[in-house]
């Protein structure tokens, strides 16, 4: 394959590839084909990989794949996994029941990854694990949900997780319509022993929609990034649909996007505070900073 830099997903698929295939691999081997040093695959196989049941020669020092799992991951599989390798702190639970689930000859998941990854998923572990199973098994659920300083009561058929701008959602059926909550507001959830049939065009929908507020029509918003942080948004796309409009003699930049709600674009804005600024629409720039001074009790 010869020496060369890839980027973290690629690089944890080709390993996944490998190991799959029975290969046994060699840490200074697999550092000298990537071109990165061999701390960093000691860090993929120690913190990335660590949920692969993974065997270790003591003699050569190289690691192959149980055999039981051999064969088990298809491109499909193998892409999902790689992906979220690197973004486990997405996840309240990353364990083999996810693993297993990824490696699912079925290619069916219950769960979807969108959009900016740098927000912890917040100790939601309990209430993840139940829906997982809740939405596998087609059981209905009951729960309350905290909105503003209401709480309500729902029955709802769960049909997926999904993580969009590092905050969990789950989409469920209610009265005949979909609806997406916020998982950290989810309290007092049962998971019923009534099932239900999934409707196969909804979920061919939660695919392919962007976010999770669905086919909404996008508006604009235009940002100014600090020449302190410009180098990541140049390096590879942290916003959706991101363009450079243009780049300022300070080395700043002045970046778009478009999206189809505020909260597509507020969680990135003030995970990079000070350093990204709302140009347009002003107003969002405004409830940006009424937030912020809420936060600090000003």
């Amino acid at each position: 394959m010869g020496k060369r830099n890839v980027l973290l997903a690629s690089r944890i698929a080709d390993i996944l590839l490998r190991l799959n295939n029975g290969q046994t691999l060699y840490l200074n081997q697999l550092a000298e084909d990537y071109g990165v040093d061999p701390r960093t695959i000691r860090r993929d196989i120690d913190e990335r990989l660590t949920d692969l049941p993974l065997e270790r020669d003591e003699r050569s020092g190289g690691y192959r794949l149980a055999p039981a799992m051999l064969g088990r991951f298809d491109s499909n599989s193998i892409e999902i996994f790689s992906q979220l390798a690197g973004v486990k702190g997405l996840f309240p639970t990353f364990n083999k029941s996810l693993l297993n689930a990824i490696a699912s000859p079925t290619g069916q998941h219950n769960f979807l990854v969108h959009g900016h990854k740098y927000l912890s998923s917040g100790d939601q572990s309990e209430n993840f694990s139940r829906l997982q199973v809740a939405i596998d098994q087609f059981r209905k659920i009951n729960f309350s949900y905290q909105r503003h300083d209401e709480t309500r009561h729902y029955h709802a058929a769960p049909y997926k997780l999904i993580n969009y701008n590092g905050v969990w959602y789950l989409s469920a059926m209610h009265d005949g319509r979909m609806k997406n909550f916020t998982l950290s507001k989810i309290a007092d959830l049962d998971c019923t022993f009534e099932t239900f049939i999934p409707d196969k065009d909804r979920l061919n929908q939660l695919q392919e929609e962007e976010s999770v507020w669905g086919k909404a029509e996008k508006f604009e918003v235009v940002l100014k990034v600090s020449a302190s942080v410009a180098e990541y948004f140049l390096r590879r796309q942290l916003l959706i649909d991101q363009v450079v409009q243009e780049q300022l003699p300070d080395g700043g930049l002045i970046l778009s996007t478009r999206v189809s709600h505020k909260k597509e674009i507020l969680p990135i804005v003030q995970y990079w505070i000070p350093h990204l600024k709302i140009l347009k629409p002003a107003a969002l720039q405004t409830e940006l900073e009424e937030e912020v001074k809420a936060w600090l009790g000003d």
